[in-house]
């Protein structure tokens, strides 16, 4: 079949009765995980930015602006709540999209959904057709995008963003080929941008164009008909190694990528490929306290490529550190924890800190398999103290990945951390258990009115500043 007739039929297709249970239990987690991360976002200083510039140039107001208690036009609301989703470095990740598929997502299904006043089921089916499309993309793609210097988030998050609204939009078949066709020229960003704040805007923008292009779509208005399947089409033009369109897109839906590589959920708020490092450098941290100025030299071996998103050998502001190795390390054996405390400006200015992250050297183990975006191998810490003493710590499967996932519990504990300083206890537990039913959800409304601080619930109480 032609790829792009694959997707297509896909999309409009698509029944959330064709997901197996698992896959619904993974996209309630997804979203939990991303309205958490996206609460906890909310006063990044980004945030507060695009709110200022996109002050009064907004229109009616049918969606609401995470942890903002204000109400937008559902453009707007998809932007700004889609740039707080990933302003922390905290959201979802997927080996196969080589990037964060919740982020660009749930924004957008969300402030649309809100727009038509979805259902819950409508809104989970959405959010697992847009996964669904973003992670085949992605390997038809193929690794070489990311290595070129693009953002997969954002390129390929815009195309999953267009599917999911076209979803929710209830498009037949022309109107989902053409939505396709408008978001793959809507579709950019590059890795150039990390550690700056354009980097969550790039989510931001996938999720509001996603929609405008289902927008427009709706309208009638053209793009491309054959998106992944003509000559120079998307899968062509942004890959660097051969598109691999047909052999992946004629198994969209088998096997459900969801369960097949899975869903990674950070436990610190930085770059994945920080994290399994970070679990060894902190359990020597817990289990040895080293004292920093005791510290001869940090050694990290790893696979070749783990540090590709690593683009800082030394930490400056918090949001390089975020893509900073020798930061994280040193931070973690200097505090015995990470989170988002660890990248604020003034903790990475710390003298101490930066002292010990010059004596962090990064070794390539060249007997491993080179690794792009995550996954295979595994790292070692060595801490060499100047009396002689050695500490070293191996970690292969990152704690949160889909190979050692976060219990329910954890995730909730997760949840809850993020929304403490902006939502009430009594909206935290009701935003967990609209999620847990999801699919029983007559309107999303009720669930972002209350993550929102827009509804009658929401306005109970006061709420507490961060």
């Amino acid at each position: 079949m032609n790829p792009t007739d694959a997707v297509v039929d896909f999309v409009s297709e698509a029944d959330l009765d064709d997901f197996p249970s698992e896959a619904l239990r993974l996209g309630k987690r997804a979203i939990l995980d991303t309205l958490g991360v996206s609460i906890a976002g909310a006063r990044d200083e980004s945030v507060c930015i695009l709110l200022e510039a996109t002050q009064d140039r907004d229109g009616k107001p049918t969606a609401g602006i995470i942890g903002g208690g204000i109400r937008t036009d559902c453009l707007t609301a998809a932007l700004v709540n889609g740039t707080m989703a990933h302003a922390l470095d905290f959201d979802d990740v997927n080996d196969s999209m080589m990037g964060h598929p919740s982020a660009p997502l749930v924004p957008a299904v969300m402030a649309l959904g809100e727009e038509v006043g979805a259902s819950g089921s409508q809104v989970l089916e959405a959010f697992l057709v847009g996964f669904e499309v973003e992670c085949k993309l992605g390997l038809a793609v193929g690794r070489g995008h990311y290595v070129k210097g693009w953002h997969a988030t954002s390129t390929l998050g815009t195309i999953g963003a267009a599917a999911a609204a076209s979803r929710i939009l209830g498009l037949d078949r022309d109107r989902v080929r053409m939505a396709l066709g408008i978001a793959a020229s809507m579709s950019g960003g590059i890795r150039l941008n990390f550690g700056t704040m354009t980097k969550p805007l790039h989510v931001g923008q996938a999720a509001r164009n996603g929609i405008q292009a289902a927008v427009l779509a709706q309208k009638g208005f053209t793009g491309t008909a054959d998106v992944f399947g003509a000559p120079l089409n998307f899968c062509e033009v942004f890959s660097v190694d051969g598109s691999e369109a047909n052999q992946h897109f004629s198994s969209i839906g088998s096997p459900w990528e969801i369960l097949f590589s899975g869903i990674t959920v950070k436990k610190y708020p930085c770059c994945n490929n920080t994290h399994r490092t970070l679990d060894a450098a902190l359990d020597i941290a817990k289990g040895h306290r080293p004292i920093a100025e005791d510290i001869a030299k940090v050694e990290l071996t790893m696979p070749p490529g783990e540090d590709m998103a690593l683009i800082y050998s030394k930490a400056t502001t918090g949001l390089e550190g975020k893509f900073c190795m020798q930061y994280c390390v040193a931070a973690a054996l200097l505090d015995g924890k990470i989170d988002p405390s660890t990248f604020e400006n003034q903790q990475v200015h710390r003298p101490e800190v930066q002292e010990l992250s010059g004596k962090v050297q990064l070794i390539a183990d060249h007997q491993q398999k080179t690794v792009v975006v995550e996954g295979g191998g595994h790292v070692e810490v060595k801490v060499v103290m100047k009396g002689g003493e050695e500490y070293v710590q191996k970690a292969s499967d990152a704690r949160g990945s889909a190979q050692n996932p976060l219990s329910q519990e954890e995730l909730v504990d997760k949840y809850t951390a993020c929304a403490r300083n902006v939502l009430t206890p009594e909206l935290i537990s009701r935003s967990v258990e609209m999620v847990d039913r999801l699919e029983d959800l007559p309107d999303v409304r009720e669930l972002m009115g209350s993550v929102c601080l827009t509804s009658p619930v929401a306005a109970k109480r006061p709420v507490t500043g961060s």
